[in-house]
Parts: C-alpha cells; structure tokens; sequence
C-alpha cells in the first residue's frame, strides 16, 4: 500500500521550484487516498452521489444504450464472451487467471465424472480462455473434470 504523505503548506510556495520529496507525495497521494491508506482523507459518500453512465461519460460518442448494449450481449464464443465449460480429463487444476486453448475446453451443464452422460454439449471451441473460478480435474479413475467459468480472451 502506498503511504500518505502530508505537505505542509509552507512546503509549496508560490514561484519557487518544488522539492523532489513533495513532488514525490504529490505523486503517490492520490493513490494512497484511493488505496485508504492509515492518515489519508476518505472519499466522502457524496462522490459516488452519480452513478449513470452518460453520454458525457462515454468515449468515442458512444451512447449510453450502445455501451450498455456491448456489456450485456456478446456472440457466442466471441472475445469477451463466457462459458461455462469443462477442461479435458487432464492432471490440471485450474484457478482464475489461468488460461487455457478452446480445443481443450467443452462446454458443460454440470461438472464431469466418469460415466456420466449429457452433461456435455459439444467438444472444443476456438480462442484463448481465462478461468473465473476453479476447476479440480484428474485424468485417472474415477475421472473427474471440474467445469467453471471460462472468459474468451484471444
């Protein structure tokens, strides 16, 4: 965490050249304003008084609706988009922020043991997924595979 610095106000003067020690707190208080780091002031309640997202917000002249739009829909199995999937019966165990090829991954209704029928729809997909959650697989008897949560990232 980054530390909180106090500036005294005889530190900045007007038309002087700044210190290199208060130009560094200058730097890092914000971020430890954010971080709440210990002697810092706290973001008062009436900062977060907006929450909508206008048109004012957005970049590129987005519009509130297209960008609400892009959040919630995605194609199927296309870069951001999510599935819930099972790796291959591997030694492997996932958890979030690994990633893994679409060729190893098939989307899934439940977790996968071994005999189990229906609970898969299909075999791999295309692109690079990260995992959102856990998954516990082994490759020996009784084999298990262990579906989550997968984001498309490539």
């Amino acid at each position: 965490m980054t530390a909180w610095t106090t500036i005294p106000n005889t530190s900045l003067e007007s038309g002087a050249p700044i210190r290199g020690v208060d130009g560094v707190a200058l730097r890092d208080n914000p971020i430890a304003i954010a971080e709440g780091a210990t002697g810092a002031p706290k973001i008062q309640a009436a900062a977060f008084d907006d929450l909508t997202i206008g048109a004012e917000k957005l970049q590129n002249g987005t519009t509130e609706r297209d960008w609400i739009i892009s959040l919630i829909s995605s194609s199927v199995y296309s870069v951001g988009s999510y599935l819930f999937a099972a790796p291959e019966a591997t030694n492997t165990d996932y958890s979030p922020g690994s990633t893994i090829s679409g060729s190893f991954l098939n989307p899934a209704s439940s977790s996968l043991e071994d005999g189990q029928n229906g609970t898969t729809t299909g075999t791999g997909v295309s692109g690079t997924w990260r995992c959102m959650g856990y998954s516990e697989n082994n490759a020996v008897a009784p084999l298990r595979r262990g579906a989550t949560l997968w984001k498309r990232i490539a």
